[in-house]
């Protein structure tokens, strides 16, 4: 899968599980985190693009570089699940993860996915991965085509190109341009651009007190714990994330839901 439609996956599924943690009244932190450098995101203009245009707040983004994931694992605070690999696999069903997400929600989480933003995000992903449903697509199923149509419900049937259009661009509006300096560095910087290879996203989940193990299935999303607990039962082979250094950043167990437009602002 795309890097662009593997974080949207992440980034939506973390949204759908925080909810689902709230409403068993858990106090677990679900956050998803791109297994790359921030510098990196310079050379995926794409993903960074349509973050902006939807109004995502970068900053509330967890990057590899920003969390130590392996001391969090270490010390049973955190577990990762691997999108497309742990969770939301395609098992060559469909073309696109976000596709399994929206099926999967699709009942159980109608609501959520009436959010603006989420279905933007899922539908763009869909759009990706299969190139706009074009037959020519590597791959892509009736299943695809439905997820697009069901995301596309109350807008106008035109968005789906348009969209499509807008995510191929290259973009150097100066907005734009600024605001992928302040979020992910200089531009020009070699070590901020880096190879610019597609990595997997992942959710890591640090547990909270109330958490207990069994209940840790996450893909790249991460929940935390104030203190450390007693160690319980062995964790997935994941990495860490450390609560204060989370709040360090100004993340809280909100921060997606300000995202998409739940929650105080």
């Amino acid at each position: 899968m795309g890097t662009t439609s593997s974080m949207v996956a992440a980034i939506c599924y973390a949204w759908l599980l925080e909810n689902r943690e709230k409403e068993q009244g858990g106090s677990g932190v679900v956050a998803p985190v791109v297994s790359m450098k921030r510098g990196r995101m310079l050379k995926q203009k794409q993903a960074a693009w349509l973050f902006f245009h939807l109004g995502i707040d970068a900053s509330a983004l967890l990057f590899s570089d920003e969390v130590d994931l392996e001391g969090l694992m270490l010390a049973r605070q955190l577990s990762i699940l691997v999108i497309g690999q742990d969770v939301l696999k395609t098992n060559s069903e469909v073309g696109s993860l976000c596709t399994v997400l929206t099926d999967n929600y699709c009942e159980e989480a109608y609501d959520l996915l009436e959010t603006p933003n989420l279905k933007k995000l899922l539908l763009a992903g869909i759009l990706l991965d299969t190139q706009n449903l074009n037959s020519a697509a590597k791959f892509f199923t009736n299943k695809d085509a439905e997820a697009v149509q069901l995301l596309l419900v109350g807008s106008a049937p035109s968005q789906r190109h348009e969209l499509f259009e807008q995510l191929m661009q290259d973009h150097r509006e100066s907005t734009f341009l600024e605001a992928l300096r302040q979020n992910y560095g200089k531009p020009f910087n070699e070590d901020n651009y880096g190879s610019g290879e597609s990595r997997e996203q992942r959710t890591s989940t640090t547990k909270s007190a109330s958490i207990s193990p069994q209940e840790v299935n996450i893909p790249t999303t991460a929940k935390q714990k104030p203190t450390p607990a007693p160690a319980p039962a062995p964790a997935p082979t994941l990495a860490p994330v450390k609560a204060q250094e989370i709040a360090s950043r100004g993340k809280n167990k909100f921060f997606l839901a300000k995202w998409f437009g739940f929650g105080s602002k």
